[in-house]
């Protein structure tokens, strides 16, 4: 037996092209020992495997082969006689026929038994002793040969046919199963014929493959236990089964189709035949509604009756190449199944049966069992949780056991087969994945070397059949939540990478379409559902779709919330059902909605943020103030954001700061809270937050170890300090004004909050060993100063409170060592400050040092010392917020007795406490540092610097700290009021304060919002500064006469700076009526007008006439803008309401608020006066309320009220003639030597200029007065070219009609002239006097109305012959402040002609020198050409 078997196998290799026909001759020739019987059994194998060649897949071949080997066995092995009657390819031709038809009798044709002959008896005796013997059978080799003998005897005994004996006995087996084992042993010992074999199943296939009729998974399971055990061949028995390779493509793509249509009806869920009903919700009470359960039901209704034809039962029944794989799987056979699921589509198997997807996934369980129990499993149990042997022999055909993570590496690509469907069996999915964090863990302690190649191989595995298995699982909240074990180990861009295949990439595979349609159709109607009411129960329903897929849910969720944002609250609070990892998938969802290209960020009506960005802002800050979200990814997109110079992107940041922490911006806060904001951390904390927000303290640790991890806080910190220096000077010119100021203050807010975020939050040592040196900062990363000491500063005091601390241990060691041992000593309050003292010194050197390094020419240009004293201090160190501590204090005892009905907490006691405890180390704080600026206040300022320190400390210190937030501005104001009072030496107080009150217009005009608010606190602290000193003389004598900030030439008087205050008045309502007064202004210039003129409305205006004055020009704006640009109307009407209702003194006249004479009315605004009465109703004269008490105290006597009712009743002529006595009276006591001592303006040569006598009397001194106001308007300066054009072009009639007017004028003065010059030819010289006299009275005029120049300092004789060769060299030792006009000579004066010519030639000359407007940064910077002193009110004209 066993040499036909060999023999028979050596001639099908030969016919099928194995081997040649030479090396089967080769072996036969090794087996010639027993020829005789080699002989007669080779005949037998030839005659049986000649038909096979015939009917080979290559049969030419195949054939020539074998007779090949035929024709070398004849006559050697087998005579040629023998061989010629056996075999057809050694006959004659004209034998072949007859031969072929023998043959096929004898072998392919069944013998026919007579059925009479046969007896059922035997057949039913077979069948029971068959069935008796699978039900009894015994563990015996033996058993099987017994059942032999006793079959053969009932053939042999009832004449059966042994083919129907043979098919019974596969019946039988068919049956049971279970006993394989004694079936396989049977046909063994019968001796089937495993082509037979093959034969009976595939007539049984083929039985089934008629219509309606479904193929028996047993038949499938038969037969795979017979592939299994080799008794029949795999590919021979596919040659009987359906469908073929074309049909099963076509059910493929039929599938996918249906799949898509299934997966879009999903998304829409009909509820309108189902009926209402009431569901008890929380608070809210009874709501109709439809329960969620039912939907799901009619939902899976509705996707069953889709689905019909596909669903696995059916398929198996059908596809019997599909029913066989899935029975070799579940037989552990899977050598032989890869075999069969490779011939079909990708993902067929797996995606039409379930099933399939069981079986292979039990294999692999099976293969990795050891493994796991080994690294993952605890034994709490002992000796019940042992391995026991696997049940199911496999023979060889299944997977080998894993040992070793390669070997876990290489199942992946069995894992690939099944992809996301590895979540049909839950013990194998959770077995993989504790499996795959052990290792990442190990491998992250150290325990494991990390290996690249199996890395990516196993997050191939996480991405494609681990995550994604969570949407195939049954809502399984413990897998989510063993995933978020293992992905929280991966970056988070790897996870987010593994969210996107996740949400795109595995929706190749139908069963995931189906699904995210399912969860889609349920989120949105429980999102139509949700309300503040029924947040709870839809909350719990949006969690479970979640935990199927997240991305779904919250990516739809996220497009509601940007299109509805008063969805936010219920949206936010429905979340707190989610698991980490869907939180984490949210971050992800908002990354994707923020970083999608089809968004715009600017709105196209208005580029303005676009809506959607704003809800989104809003929804991050809540969420992560809320829940515990990784904040790295969201931090590092910003970051990577302004990296790109795309900064709409940091209101997140901005958001998630201000949600998580009770820092906020301070733009737009009280001056109650910018007062505490000078306080201690916790009066900030306090007071200084305007939110109604809770404060989160774990959220703000959160952010806080965020923010430190990796750098990120100080790089955020950099790059947007850049990006706003990028906004400003490169994408201003392409984005809209509005816009551009806007981002640059959301700019700067962000960076202040997240400054005092990181100096509140972190340790002083941690912050200052992050943040850069103020020289890197400079230099290496280009940030200007006031960024780089915002940045820079909380390192400084950090660095001295520790110098402080240890140089005070040091001190009070050697105190203690000096008493004694026992005894301890404590410092005195001077030794503390002495420390103190040497420790800041020591810090400021540094800063000095570093500026130094930074700017080389900075120590010849400006005095470092000042420079680096005025940006390391801030509020807290030189101000004390008593009031602010004092209101903190009451309004937390008043709550303390609200919350607790009278009887204070132990907590409020204790914060109370640490309150007082940290006012009073703030206030020995400030003591020491003013104690220490006044002991180097003599060498703030170097006597070197005397000429350029107005400009220096202007351009380079008070601005840009004044406009970079309103606490900064309060500290300049402070700072600037703390150096006046000290009496610094070379700080010019006055004349700051004029340059700035001056040049009020130009400045404000490149600024922002935020930033003309900062400024416009700064002018409020100035304004009511100079208000307070013009208040009293007693306190003007007190806090300013003889100080050195209030000298120039001389010692300015009360009276002098009473004029100077109606100087700044009139200045501030013609610079302000000129730019809101014009139609074509520029829009930024009228806001940031409007905000200036409602912070100052405490201190301008004050004068009658300019209140007037002011509130019709802001009516006339607020009119004008309605409609247009209705933000500066609305700026407008709330200016005129705070000045309706602010309580101020009001001077009625000019004389009262200064010794200067009265306005004279003219006829034309008389009449312009009534009508406006007329339309507004009462005039603004009545309106206006002046107390007699308020005029005694403004210094008016009622001797001067007498002068003037008695000047109301003379004439103009006596008024002329009186002025011009006085005038005669000051030439008298003017000197030549005062003349010769006046100083020229700051940057004009001495060849531009022209010198002036000064006259002056001891009471008050007085100067000539500038041109009109109307020849030189400040919205002149102020336009471009193109602007001039415009206006000329659009004043249209109107313009026309005022040249008309003039030339009408102009004849008539002719003519009047013409008279007079008769008149004073006919007189003598009599009438030249007159005119003198009368222009003399008209310059003295314009005097009292300008103010006066300020008086020169007195000056040692020493200093006399310095001072005259440093005039020769054109430079200056004193800030000289001259507004008078160039006095003009007597035969200039007297003719009116020669006047009015050389008016109209400096008109034609201010024209041609008009220049465009000045940046914000530019404003303070010297004049460096030359101008007439006539020129010192409107300094405008720059070379």
């Amino acid at each position: 037996m066993e040499m036909f078997e060999v023999l028979t196998q050596l001639c099908l290799d030969i016919v099928h092209m194995k081997i040649t026909a030479a090396e089967g001759f080769e072996r036969i020739l090794e087996k010639k020992k027993d020829r005789e019987a080699l002989s007669s059994e080779l005949v037998d194998v030839l005659v049986l495997t000649e038909p096979e060649s015939e009917f080979a897949e290559n049969a030419s071949t195949s054939k020539a082969n074998f007779e090949s080997f035929v024709h070398l066995l004849t006559n050697t092995i087998i005579p040629e006689e023998i061989l010629r009657l056996e075999l057809d390819c050694c006959k004659r031709d004209e034998h072949n026929k007859g031969l072929i038809r023998l043959k096929t009798k004898l072998y392919f044709k069944q013998a026919k038994f007579n059925l009479f002959r046969e007896e059922s008896e035997g057949y039913s005796k077979l069948i029971t002793e068959l069935m008796e013997s699978s039900e009894n059978c015994s563990a015996h080799d033996d058993f099987a040969k017994v059942i032999k003998h006793r079959v053969l005897s009932l053939i042999g005994q009832f004449n059966l046919d042994p083919n129907r004996v043979t098919d019974i006995i596969l019946e039988v087996f068919e049956i049971f199963p279970k006993q394989k084992m004694f079936f396989i042993s049977l046909l063994k010992e019968i001796d089937v014929v495993p082509e037979y074999l093959c034969a009976i199943l595939g007539f049984k296939y083929t039985f089934y493959q008629s219509e309606k009729k479904k193929t028996p998974y047993s038949l499938y399971v038969l037969t795979a236990y017979l592939i299994q055990h080799e008794m029949i061949d795999l590919m021979k028995i596919l040659a009987y089964m359906i469908p073929k390779a074309e049909a099963i493509k076509e059910s493929h793509k039929a599938r996918m189709l249906n799949a898509q249509e299934r997966a879009s009806k999903a998304e829409t869920i009909s509820t309108a035949s189902i009926p209402m009903t009431d569901s008890e919700i929380g608070m809210g009470g009874p709501v109709v509604t439809i329960s969620i359960t039912t939907v799901i039901q009619l939902q899976e209704d509705e996707d069953a009756k889709l689905a019909e034809g596909f669903n696995e039962e059916s398929v198996l029944a059908s596809n019997q190449k599909l029913g066989l794989a899935c029975a070799l799987l579940e037989n552990g056979n899977w050598k032989q199944a890869q075999h069969l699921i490779d011939r079909l589509p990708e993902y067929y198997a797996v995606q039409a049966s379930p099933r399939v997807c069981r079986a292979l996934c039990k294999i692999i369980e099976r293969a990795i069992d050891g493994f796991y129990r080994k690294n993952c499993s605890v034994n709490l149990f002992g000796e019940l949780t042992k391995s026991k042997k696997p049940v199911l022999d496999d023979m060889g055909n299944g997977l080998k056991p894993i040992d070793s993570w390669e070997d876990l590496g290489q199942l992946a690509s069995i894992l690939a087969y099944l992809g996301p469907r590895l979540a049909y069996r839950a013990t194998t999915n959770i077995k993989i994945l504790r499996l795959l964090t052990a290792y990442y863990q190990k491998v992250e302690k150290g325990e494991l070397r990390k290996d690249e190649k199996l890395n990516e191989v196993f997050v191939e595995v996480v991405s494609e059949c681990l995550l994604p298995s969570l949407t195939l699982s049954d809502t399984n909240v413990a897998l989510s939540e063993e995933l978020w074990q293992l992905l929280q180990l991966f970056p988070y861009s790897w996870r987010y990478w593994m969210y996107s295949k996740w949400n795109h990439e595995t929706m190749r595979h139908p069963e995931m379409s189906i699904m995210r349609g399912k969860v889609h159709g349920r989120t949105k109607y429980v999102l139509k559902r949700l309300s503040k009411e029924t947040v709870k129960m839809m909350g719990r329903q949006l969690g479970k779709l979640c935990h199927i897929h997240p991305s779904t849910v919250l990516s739809y969720l996220l497009s509601q919330v940007q299109t509805f944002d008063n969805f936010i609250g219920p949206v936010v609070d429905s979340l707190r059902y989610l698991t980490s990892l869907e939180f984490d998938v949210l971050t992800y969802c908002i990354i994707s909605q923020l970083a999608d290209p089809s968004k715009q960020a600017l709105k196209s009506t208005d580029a303005t943020i676009s809506p959607w960005l704003q809800a989104l802002g809003t929804l991050v800050g809540s969420l992560y103030r809320r829940y515990p979200l990784e904040l790295n990814g969201m931090l590092d997109y910003v970051l990577n954001q302004l990296k790109l110079c795309k900064s709409y992107d940091m209101l997140l940041l901005r958001e998630i700061i201000q949600n998580m922490s009770w820092i906020e911006s301070i733009s737009g806060a009280t001056k109650e809270q910018i007062e505490a904001l000078g306080g201690g951390d916790l009066l900030r904390q306090e007071a200084g937050g305007y939110s109604t927000a809770t404060k989160n303290r774990k959220a703000a640790q959160r952010l806080r170890d965020a923010l430190l991890k990796g750098d990120l806080a100080v790089g955020l910190c950099i790059s947007i300090a850049q990006q706003k220096e990028h906004i400003m000077y490169n994408e201003s010119s392409t984005l809209p004004l509005k816009l551009v100021g806007k981002m640059v203050d959301q700019c700067s807010d962000t960076f202040q909050q997240l400054v005092s975020f990181l100096s509140v939050y972190m340790r002083n040592e941690d912050f200052a060993k992050r943040v850069p040196s103020v020289r890197e900062l400079i230099s290496d990363y280009s940030l200007g100063m006031e960024a780089t000491m915002c940045l820079a500063r909380p390192t400084f005091f950090s660095r001295i409170l520790d110098n402080y601390d240890s140089a005070k241990k040091v001190s009070k060691a050697a105190a203690d060592a000096e008493a004694g041992g026992d005894k301890k000593t404590r410092l005195d309050s001077q030794q503390k400050t002495e420390i103190f003292t040497n420790a800041l010194e020591a810090q400021i050197e540094v800063l000095m040092n570093d500026l130094k390094e930074a700017n080389s020419a900075m120590e010849e240009n400006v005095p470092v010392r000042f420079f680096a004293v005025f940006w390391m201090l801030t509020m807290y160190d030189i101000e004390v917020p008593t009031a602010a501590y004092d209101r903190t204090l009451e309004a937390m005892k008043k709550q303390s007795r609200d919350d607790s009905h009278g009887k204070p907490k132990k907590t409020d006691k204790q914060l109370e406490s640490k309150l007082r405890e940290e006012q009073k180390r703030q206030t020995e704080h400030v003591e020491r540092c003013k104690a220490w600026l006044l002991s180097r206040k003599d060498s703030l300022i170097d006597e070197k610097f005397h000429n350029s320190v107005l400009e220096v400390l202007i351009q380079q210190c008070l601005l840009p700290r004044a406009i970079f937030s309103e606490l900064d501005a309060v500290f300049c104001g402070q700072f600037f009021k703390m150096l006046h009072e000290m009496r610094t030496p070379f700080f010019p107080s006055i004349v700051i304060i004029d340059r700035l009150f001056e040049n009020t217009i130009p400045l404000i005009a490149g600024l922002t919002e935020d930033e003309a608010n900062a400024l416009a606190c700064f002018f409020e602290i100035l304004l009511g500064l100079t208000q307070r000193w013009h208040s009293e003389k007693e306190i003007f004598e007190k806090e300013c006469a003889g100080f050195p900030g209030m000298i120039t030439k001389n010692a300015i008087e009360y009276q002098t700076f009473r004029k100077l205050c109606y100087r700044w008045q009139t200045r501030f309502t013609l610079m302000f009526k000129s730019v809101l007064g014009k139609e074509d202004s520029n829009y930024v210039l009228i806001r940031n007008s409007l905000i200036m003129m409602t912070k100052l409305t405490t201190g301008f205006p004050l004068i009658a006439a300019n209140v007037a004055t002011m509130e019709a020009t802001a009516t006339k704006l607020k009119e004008r803008e309605k409609g247009k640009r209705d933000d500066l109307s609305l700026k407008a009407a709330s200016y005129i309401g705070k000045l309706k209702m602010r309580n101020v003194k009001i001077y009625a006249q000019n004389s009262d608020f200064a010794n200067v004479p009265n306005r004279k009315v003219s006829t034309v605004e008389k009449k312009e006066k009534k009508k406006s009465d007329k339309e507004e109703g009462e005039p603004a004269d009545k309106k206006l309320k002046v107390d007699a008490k308020d005029a005694k105290k403004n210094g008016t006597s009622s001797e001067r009220n007498s002068e003037k009712k008695e000047e109301k009743k003379e004439g103009e002529d006596e008024k002329q003639n009186g002025a011009a006595s006085e005038k005669e009276k000051e030439k008298k006591t003017t000197t030549p030597d005062e003349n010769k001592d006046r100083k020229k303006r700051p940057g004009k040569s001495s060849s531009d200029s022209t010198t002036s006598s000064s006259k002056k009397t001891d009471e008050e001194p007085k100067t000539t007065s500038p041109p009109p106001a109307k020849k030189t308007r400040i919205t002149d300066r102020l336009k471009h070219p193109d602007e001039e054009a415009k206006d000329t072009e659009g004043e249209g009639g109107s313009k026309k009609k005022r040249e008309k007017s003039r030339e009408r004028k102009d004849k008539e003065k002719r003519s009047s002239e013409k008279d007079k010059d008769r008149k004073k030819n006919e007189n003598g010289g009599d009438g030249k006097e007159k005119k003198e006299k009368e222009h003399q009275k008209k310059d003295e005029k314009r005097a009292e109305v300008a103010g006066p120049a300020l008086p020169e300092p007195k000056k040692d004789r020493n200093e006399k012959d310095k001072n005259e060769k440093d005039d020769k060299k054109s430079s200056r030792k004193a800030i000289e402040f001259d507004l008078s006009d160039s006095p003009k000579t007597p035969a200039a004066t007297s003719s009116s002609r020669k006047d009015r010519e050389r008016k109209e030639e400096r008109k034609e000359d201010r024209k041609e020198k008009r220049e465009d407007l000045p940046k914000a940064s530019r404003i303070a910077e010297p004049v460096k050409g030359g101008r007439d002193r006539g020129d010192r009110g409107h300094r405008s004209h720059r070379s």
